[in-house]
């Protein structure tokens, strides 16, 4: 119980503490890996990166991406890309981004909009995961702009540790 609390005042001391910022949602995400609950046999439930540039758009000065990658029960692994500070599109029909990785390999993942419509989801059957792991960076291209205009968004994906 005393633990609790003094972890509690920490809390309290650390979010009134005077001259100190509140950190942007980019500075939270950050642009290394982060992982994120605990799954079954110490797995993480999802690991995410922020991507490391940003872009002016209508909506935001500082628009960014964010990857989040997330081991499924059949092993395969749920790769999803998400547009923070503007709207994410895509042609419905034909749901797809393309990605383009360190080693000059460009590949086109389909998927679905994401349940919060702010992303793609990235089907397995895609191999996205298996490209990002193999990266030290990707570059993702996302519409954000007039026309579908695209800008693509780098990650610097290298470390990325699923405990497979």
């Amino acid at each position: 119980m005393r633990a609790i609390l003094t972890l509690t005042a920490l809390g309290l001391i650390a979010a009134c503490s005077s001259g100190e910022k509140d950190m942007t949602q980019r500075e939270q995400i950050g642009q290394t890996w982060k992982y994120e609950g605990g799954g079954t046999g110490g797995k993480p439930k999802v690991a995410y990166i922020g991507s490391a540039n940003t872009v002016q758009t209508i909506t935001a000065p500082d628009t960014f991406s964010v990857m989040l990658v997330q081991p499924m029960t059949n092993g395969e692994k749920d790769v999803t890309v998400k547009l923070v500070g503007a709207r994410f599109r895509c042609d419905l029909s034909d749901c797809a981004v393309t990605a383009v990785t360190d080693d000059g390999k460009e590949h086109r993942w389909k998927g679905r909009m994401a349940d919060t419509n702010d992303g793609i989801e990235i089907m397995p059957s895609q191999n996205a995961y298996e490209a990002i792991a193999k990266a030290k960076t990707v570059k993702v291209n996302l519409a954000v702009g007039k026309d579908d205009r695209t800008f693509p968004f780098q990650f610097n994906v290298e470390g990325l540790d699923l405990k497979s």
